[in-house]
C-alpha cells in the first residue's frame, strides 16, 4: 500500500510541476544577466582526409621483427628481413675441462680421448609468436654474419640497407627451407603447452669452433659482456627471406645456440662425454631492427575516393582537423565525436585484418610519442578499438585535443606579436604546416601481468583497412557541442 501511495504522490507532483512550467517557462532565465547566459549549440563539421606514405622514423623503437614476403590481390607486396645483435651475460663461463689434456689441443684432444667426431655445432633459432599467411608455404631463409657493428646509440629506420653491415651478395653463412608449421619439429613437441614455435638454422661447424676457441684463447675475456662478445667473436646476423611468397613470421627472438661436449668424470672415476649448451639471445635488450620494403602501393596512394592504412607502416591516413569551424566565434568546445567507417574490400584466402587498436595523434607529436613509449593522454593522442559489429573506429570526445591545438596557435601569435587575423593565421600555418593534421596509426597495447595497459607501441603486424574519406569520397563528420557565454 505504501508503494502505491508513493507512486500516486509522484504523479501528482509531476502534474503540478508541469502546470507551473507551462506558466513560468522563462521566469528564471529572464532575470539572468545577459553576460552570464550560456549559449549551447550542437553542430557538425567536415574533416578532410588523405592517404600518405608512412614516416619511417616512427618505427625506430620496435623490438619484434617480421620475416617473410606477401603479395596481396591488388598487387601490393611486402617483404621484410631483420638485423639482430647478440647478448652475452656478464662473465659467462664454460666448463674448465675443455682446456685439454696433456699436449692435445681443443677439440682434437676430445676426439682422441673419446672418439667423437662431432664435438660441437651451432644453430640460430628463430622464435616467432605467430604468423600471417599460409602455414604450409615453404620459404627460404638466409643468414648472414655481420661484418660491421651496429652502433647501439645510432638511429636506424626500417628502410635501412642491410648491405651497410654485411655483403648481401655473398654466399650466406647458412640457409634453410622451412614453413610456419615448422616441419622440423615433431607433433609430440609441437603440441606441448610450453612449446614456442621456432625455426632452427644449422650454422657451419667452423662457426661453432670459432666461438668456443675464442673463449679459451682469451681465458673468457671475450665472454665478459655483450660488447666484448660482439667486438671479438660475432657482431650479429642479418636474416632474410630469399624465396617463397605467402608467409610473414612475427619473430620475437633470435637465439644463437652453441652445443659442445666435454670430458667429465663420474663418481667411479670413469671419464665420459658430457654435453653442454651456451645460449646467446638476440632481442630488444641489445638491438633488433626490421628491414621493411613495400612495393605496388601507388593505386591506393592515389585513391581519392577512400583512404588506406597498410601495416606495417606502408600507408597511413592523415586528417585535416577543421579547428576554426569547431571553435566558431571563440566558443568553448565541450564535445567532439569523430567516427571512421570502414569500406568493404575484396575477400581473399589470406587477408590482412583491420588494426585492433588505432591511435589518433597530432602529426607533429607522433615521433616524440613513440620515442618515449608514452601512454595516450587524451589530449595529444587518443586510442580506440575496432568495432567488429559496426566496422568503425569511434573517438567519443576529442574536444581537449582541439582546444590544445587552438591554444597552441594563440600562444604562438602572442609570442610573435601578431593578432588573430588573416595575416597572423597565414604566418602561423606557414611556419607550422602540420598544425591541424592528425595521423591514424595502428598500435598494440603493452600490458603488465594483470592485463592492465601500461602504454602503446607500434603494431608492426600485417593489417589493412580501407576508410571512408579521401578528396572525392564521403566526408568525415565530426559532431560537436559548443558553449559560449553572452556579451
Amino acid at each position: 500500500m505504501k508503494k502505491v501511495f508513493q507512486a500516486i504522490a509522484a504523479l501528482l507532483i509531476g502534474a503540478v510541476l508541469y502546470s507551473c512550467d507551462e506558466d513560468t517557462a522563462g521566469l528564471g532565465w529572464s532575470v539572468v544577466p545577459e553576460s552570464d547566459r550560456i549559449d549551447i549549440q550542437a553542430d557538425s563539421c567536415i574533416a578532410m582526409s588523405r592517404t600518405i606514405v608512412a614516416d619511417d622514423s616512427l618505427t625506430i623503437t620496435t623490438t619484434d621483427c617480421n620475416l617473410g614476403k606477401f603479395t596481396e590481390l591488388m598487387g601490393a607486396s611486402f617483404e621484410s628481413g631483420f638485423i639482430t645483435q647478440l647478448n652475452c651475460p656478464e662473465n659467462y663461463t664454460l666448463p674448465d675441462s675443455v682446456y685439454g689434456i696433456g699436449s692435445h689441443t681443443w677439440p682434437q684432444w676430445f676426439i682422441d680421448a673419446i672418439g667423437d667426431k662431432d664435438p660441437y655445432y651451432a644453430t640460430l633459432n628463430l622464435y616467432f609468436t605467430s604468423f600471417f599467411g599460409d602455414s604450409s608455404n615453404v620459404i627460404r631463409i638466409d643468414v648472414f654474419e655481420l661484418d660491421n657493428m651496429v652502433d647501439g646509440g645510432g638511429k636506424y629506420y626500417p628502410d635501412v640497407d642491410p648491405s651497410r653491415f654485411c655483403d648481401t651478395e655473398a654466399q650466406p653463412l647458412a640457409s634453410i627451407s622451412a614453413s610456419a608449421w615448422s616441419y622440423q619439429n615433431s607433433d609430440s613437441l609441437r603440441y606441448l603447452k610450453n612449446y614456442y614455435p621456432n625455426i632452427s638454422v644449422r650454422l657451419p661447424d667452423s662457426f661453432a669452433k670459432r666461438i668456443l676457441e675464442g673463449y679459451y684463447s682469451s681465458n673468457g675475456a671475450y665472454f665478459k659482456d655483450a660488447r666484448s662478445f660482439m667486438n671479438n667473436l660475432c657482431k650479429g646476423f642479418y636474416v632474410r627471406c630469399s624465396q617463397g611468397d605467402g608467409t610473414v613470421l612475427y619473430v620475437k627472438e633470435a637465439v644463437l645456440q652453441v652445443n659442445f661436449k666435454c670430458i667429465d668424470t663420474n663418481s667411479a672415476g670413469t671419464r665420459y662425454a658430457a654435453s653442454y649448451m651456451a645460449d646467446f639471445p638476440g632481442n630488444g635488450e641489445v638491438m633488433q631492427m626490421n628491414c621493411f620494403k613495400w612495393t605496388g602501393l601507388d593505386s591506393r596512394l592515389n585513391d581519392d575516393g577512400f583512404t588506406w592504412i597498410m601495416s606495417p607502416f606502408g600507408l597511413l591516413t592523415e586528417i585535416d582537423l577543421p579547428v576554426d569551424d569547431m571553435k566558431k566565434d571563440g566558443s568553448v568546445l565541450n564535445s567532439a565525436q569523430m567516427q571512421l567507417s570502414c569500406a568493404i574490400t575484396p575477400s581473399a584466402r589470406f587477408k590482412a585484418s583491420a588494426p585492433g587498436y588505432l591511435m589518433l595523434i597530432r602529426k607533429d607529436k607522433a615521433r616524440d610519442f613513440f620515442s618515449r613509449n608514452n601512454n595516450q593522454d587524451e589530449i595529444e593522442s587518443f586510442v580506440t578499438q575496432y568495432s567488429n559489429k559496426y566496422g568503425t573506429y569511434t573517438y567519443s570526445n576529442i574536444a581537449a585535443m582541439v582546444e590544445r591545438i587552438y591554444s597552441d596557435r594563440e600562444e604562438w601569435l602572442k609570442e610573435k606579436g601578431k593578432v588573430h587575423d588573416a595575416a597572423g593565421l597565414e604566418a602561423y600555418q606557414n611556419e607550422n604546416p602540420s598544425w591541424n593534421k592528425l595521423l591514424l596509426i595502428p598500435v598494440s597495447p603493452k600490458t603488465n601481468s594483470n592485463g592492465s595497459i601500461l602504454g602503446f607501441m607500434l603494431d608492426i603486424k600485417m593489417h589493412q583497412v580501407k576508410l571512408l574519406g579521401g578528396k572525392n569520397g564521403s566526408p568525415i563528420i565530426i559532431k560537436t557541442i559548443r558553449s559560449k557565454t553572452g556579451n
